[in-house]
């Protein structure tokens, strides 16, 4: 019975008439489990059925169509569409690195909401374009995404072009400050503001301590916190060399 239902269905849609379809019906067509690349090309080719955009979405989105005609009708889609579809795994490989170009040629264009919206849920690839956004709402926003790696924030907080609010976001951030590269890169950039940078100094190594009270760009401020912690740390008190001055 099962077989049989399986070979009218395949006949069924070995038998559509395109040109007659309309936008349900191709719909309908594009969610049966049976069809085919061959079919999909078919609906692709077809300029009257493109035309309806859940059309054009749901060829995108579908792991059956072509991809020339996947890639090509990832120009016509909504931004939220494009951010939903970059980061669904059942999306092809391929598709998925065209519609990540698109969001990344758009992204200029972006408003702030639209750009706080993306942030929450956007793949790696527009992390790294939304990463260094100015408005701190943005870096906020990113700081929730899943997809949200270590290194990047590391490269962000090692950064000359970071922002001071966004630093202190990332130093308050429950998930992230706790990481020891972050704390480090934290209390080392001067442009953190100077109680998130002491902060982190109490959890850092001796040598990462000394290592940021030499670096010339380490604020007067830092440099003081780091020779009080250095002279209440009691093994540093016989092994470790006194840490100078520095003004």
């Amino acid at each position: 019975m099962t077989y049989r239902r399986q070979s009218d269905d395949r006949a069924a849609l070995d038998a559509i008439e395109f040109d007659r379809l309309n936008e349900d019906e191709a719909l309908t067509v594009l969610d049966n489990r049976f069809v085919t690349p061959a079919i999909c090309q078919k609906i692709a080719q077809n300029p009257r059925l493109t035309s309806f955009y859940s059309v054009r979405l749901k060829l995108v989105a579908h792991r059956q169509t072509p991809q020339a005609f996947a890639a090509k009708f990832v120009h016509y889609l909504y931004w939220f569409d494009l951010v939903r579809l970059s980061v669904e795994v059942t999306v092809p490989a391929p598709v998925r690195r065209a519609i990540d170009n698109q969001l990344i040629a758009r992204a200029e264009e972006l408003t702030l909401g639209e750009r706080i919206t993306s942030a929450r849920r956007c793949s790696p690839a527009l992390i790294k374009v939304l990463l260094f956004d100015r408005d701190p709402k943005v870096f906020e926003s990113l700081l929730i995404n899943s997809r949200l790696r270590e290194e990047e924030l590391l490269y962000y907080a090692s950064s000359p072009n970071a922002g001071p609010m966004q630093l202190a976001m990332l130093a308050a951030d429950t998930k992230w400050s706790s990481r020891y590269a972050i704390r480090k890169a934290l209390a080392a950039n001067p442009l953190t503001p100077r109680s998130a940078a002491a902060a982190q100094l109490r959890y850092l190594r001796a040598h990462d301590l000394k290592r940021i009270h030499a670096h010339p760009q380490t604020t007067v401020y830092v440099r003081r916190c780091i020779e009080r912690l250095s002279s209440h740390r009691p093994s540093q008190a016989s092994s470790a060399p006194r840490l100078k001055r520095i003004d």
